[in-house]
């Protein structure tokens, strides 16, 4: 839903190494009436294979795009995983205002704006290192400010990271001093199985947010929509139903679709009508529960059907693991941290070596089926085709 209010608003203007995302938020959303942009940050540590892919400095890109997209008339904001430990170390100057009369004197010829001294940050990371001392120095010439521990909830002043080595805090939200009131809320969210990273729940305030979220909420969660279930009886005459059809959907296919992304987008909804209008007399069902209820209803349940190798021995270590996890969530202390490192090194040192005699299990069984049946085993791996498609085919040609 959100995506859909403002997919018109956010637009991708620079993509830099992979590692670095631009957004441009346009100035119809924010609040100051101007376009800002937003930096998706991912900095590689510098001892990591993966920064040595590039042959050049990934912070010292970041400050150049940094000093690009900042202007009179626009902000910029950084959020992501920087790898930059800062302690509690000053991202502003300290002391930088003049003397009074020296100030009305040279400030409009030099038009020097000095810092704010903002309060000192409550960081449960009392290490540094290289990127810190970069990510404070670039705070001080630009103007922007870290929010995580100053926030005014006190629910960003938390770990973001738990690894083998212990916990830090390497993820961050960067704005400029002056737009710390925008940020209605920050907070450092709870570590899951997904991610070492805790993720960072972050909302600001704009101008779209405050009706069009608020008024399609009003509207979706008193209505019905539409699923559909796919029923084994009723195939035969869908397929019948494509077939008929068939050359409409070749006509949307095989159409020269605009190379931009309004084209692209309504390339797509109009093929996706289309297959649905064919599709929905056969498998539509309307359901009279609304989206709300529906989210407050559903539970989240591990599947494990992708996991063949997935035993009760495994789901044992797994359900220890969580639960460890659940306790350290609770409570960040040393004793539950080592806890938490324990168990879901066990739990995955189990998990991958089951993985591991599952596949070897399956290549004996497929070498075995080469030699025994060959015919059966190159059948497996021919691409099936559907026969609608070739009927498309051979109608154009």
């Amino acid at each position: 839903m959100i995506k859909n209010c403002f997919s018109n608003f956010i637009k991708v203007v620079k993509v830099l190494h992979d590692t670095i995302i631009w957004l441009q938020v346009s100035k119809d959303v924010t609040i100051c009436g101007q376009d800002d942009y937003v930096g998706c940050v991912y900095l590689p540590p510098i001892s990591s294979n993966y920064y040595k892919m590039y042959e050049c400095d990934i912070f010292y890109e970041l400050i150049n795009c940094v000093e690009k997209y900042s202007t009179e008339s626009s902000k910029v904001f950084l959020l992501g995983d920087m790898n930059a430990r800062t302690a509690i170390g000053n991202d502003f100057i300290k002391h930088d205002s003049l003397y009074g009369s020296i100030f009305d004197d040279f400030n409009h010829i030099f038009n020097y704006m000095s810092d704010n001294n903002l309060p000192v940050r409550r960081n449960p990371d009392q290490g540094t290192n290289e990127y810190g001392t970069k990510l404070l120095n670039l705070c001080r010439s630009t103007g922007l400010r870290i929010v995580n521990g100053r926030h005014k909830d006190g629910t960003a002043n938390d770990f973001t990271f738990c690894g083998s080595r212990g916990m830090s805090v390497v993820d961050y939200l960067i704005v400029p001093f002056d737009y710390f009131h925008i940020v209605e809320q920050f907070i450092v969210s709870n570590f899951t199985s997904f991610s070492d990273h805790a993720p960072l729940h972050i909302r600001l305030q704009c101008k779209a947010l405050s009706y069009t979220h608020e008024q399609q909420n009003r509207n979706v969660s008193s209505s019905t929509f539409d699923s559909f279930r796919w029923n084994d009886d009723l195939k035969e005459q869908c397929y019948e139903s494509l077939i008929l059809n068939s050359g409409l959907l070749s006509q949307i296919v095989f159409c020269d679709a605009q190379k931009s992304q309004d084209g692209i987008d309504n390339y797509i909804e109009t093929f996706t009508t289309q297959l649905t209008d064919i599709v929905a007399p056969f498998f539509r069902s309307t359901s009279n529960k609304s989206i709300d209820s529906q989210r407050t209803s559903r539970k989240f349940v591990c599947k494990t059907t992708d996991k063949p190798w997935f035993n009760c021995e495994c789901r044992r270590l797994r359900h220890v693991y969580l639960s460890a996890l659940n306790m350290f969530n609770k409570n960040k202390i040393a004793e539950n941290h080592q806890r938490l490192i324990s168990t879901k090194r066990q739990y995955k040192v189990f998990e991958n070596k089951l993985k591991r005699q599952y596949k070897r299990q399956e290549g004996d069984m497929l070498e075995h089926l080469r030699k025994s049946d060959p015919k059966k085993f190159y059948r497996m791996f021919q691409k099936k085709r559907f026969p609608g498609v070739l009927f498309v085919m051979i109608k154009i040609y």
